[in-house]
């Protein structure tokens, strides 16, 4: 969960798997004049929209920290440990079953969330060293050879599996979920409270083919819209719908307490903008 504070002291809980869904909508409308289009189209949304989907297995019960408090994603590693890394598999191997590139994209996120993404994401710490981890990534190469095997095999998918698209592609699952995010964890949108987690300035961010990375630079306007500079989007402004909860700012005294309001919590829907900058 992607936890922000909220004015009436209570706490903004964004699902992971409704994160997802806005990585999907920004995968959705990526592509215009100066920005190419993602290729495979549907696998490329796909995966951005589901690439979370294993944190459903801990989401429909989630947990707390040692001190009782909902728990952020940003140190879920370090919380949940192994089970972590599970969500993950299962995820992996559900999208795959319906569609293999996106699967495979999945699995390459998933390998980047515990190597910086794969040397990409500077601020992002590196998990490789620990057992359980790197017993996962010696897993998944495996089945990222399996799968790109499976694809290079493919008339449909064969040129874009290459080499270059793969690192182009897992690059742009990157962009996707950093930016997703930067719209996710913060409440309101000009809130400077929170101090981990992507920053403003996302890099290497590819463009088309033949033309060098870009660096995306986003400008927070006020409380609900943003200005993104260069604009990677078909339209603009570009409106991003949150679901949200809405839970009291309290350390619990058990599990059952917390889930009693976790599952009665408030509803909203955070509404936020991107603008062509």
């Amino acid at each position: 969960m992607m936890i922000s504070g909220h004015r009436d002291s209570r706490l903004v809980l964004v699902l992971q798997t409704d994160h997802s869904r806005v990585a999907g909508l920004l995968a959705a409308h990526w592509g215009n004049d100066e920005f190419a289009e993602p290729a495979p189209y549907e696998s490329m949304v796909l995966a951005a929209e589901e690439h979370d989907s294993g944190w459903w297995e801990w989401e429909a019960r989630p947990t707390l920290t040692d001190e009782g408090y909902p728990m952020d994603y940003i140190g879920s590693v370090k919380n949940l440990g192994s089970i972590w890394l599970e969500f993950f598999r299962r995820g992996i191997e559900r999208v795959a079953e319906r569609d293999p590139y996106a699967g495979l994209m999945i699995l390459m996120h998933a390998e980047g969330l515990c190597t910086r993404g794969k040397g990409l994401i500077s601020h992002m710490p590196d998990f490789s060293a620990i057992p359980e981890v790197r017993d996962a990534l010696d897993r998944w190469e495996t089945r990222r050879e399996e799968l790109i095997d499976r694809l290079r095999g493919s008339a449909a998918y064969r040129d874009l599996a290459t080499e270059g698209e793969l690192w182009r592609n897992f690059k742009l699952m990157e962009v996707f979920d950093q930016l997703a995010q930067f719209i996710c964890n913060r409440y309101p949108f000009d809130s400077e409270a929170r101090k981990n987690g992507p920053s403003n300035s996302i890099g290497h961010v590819p463009v088309g083919p033949g033309r060098d990375d870009a660096t995306l630079t986003v400008d927070v306007l006020d409380g609900a819209r943003a200005r993104v500079h260069p604009y990677p989007f078909d339209r603009s402004p570009l409106r991003i719908p949150i679901p949200a909860r809405l839970v009291p700012d309290r350390a619990y005294e058990s599990q059952e307490a917390f889930l009693h309001d976790f599952y009665r919590a408030e509803r909203c829907v955070i509404e936020y903008s991107l603008h062509d900058g």
